[in-house]
């Protein structure tokens, strides 16, 4: 590998996964902010797909409304706010 690459790679890598944290967080708060002015009516669905599991267009497990707000959400935050720590906390120490 190039020492250029080597250099770039934690900016990266941090970069991304902060991108991706903010991108989750944004869709999490607008989706939290609908759902609550419309009286917590979980009838419509709001914000990007999610599914449970790793085969999203074949096999219809789409997530409902419900579960996106109180598991999809959140649990997906919880992860990429671990990865974007850990990659903070290795890339430049403690």
């Amino acid at each position: 590998m190039s020492n250029f690459f080597k250099e770039t790679l934690p900016y990266l890598f941090t970069g991304f996964s902060g991108a991706v944290l903010a991108w989750l967080l944004f869709w999490y708060l607008r989706s939290l902010l609908f759902y609550w002015r419309n009286g917590w009516d979980f009838s419509v669905d709001f914000g990007p797909p999610m599914a449970w599991g790793d085969e999203f267009p074949t096999s219809g497990n789409e997530m409902q409304p419900r579960e996106k707000v109180l598991w999809g959400y959140p649990v997906t935050v919880l992860i990429c706010a671990y990865i974007f720590g850990m990659s903070v906390y290795f890339f430049w120490g403690p």
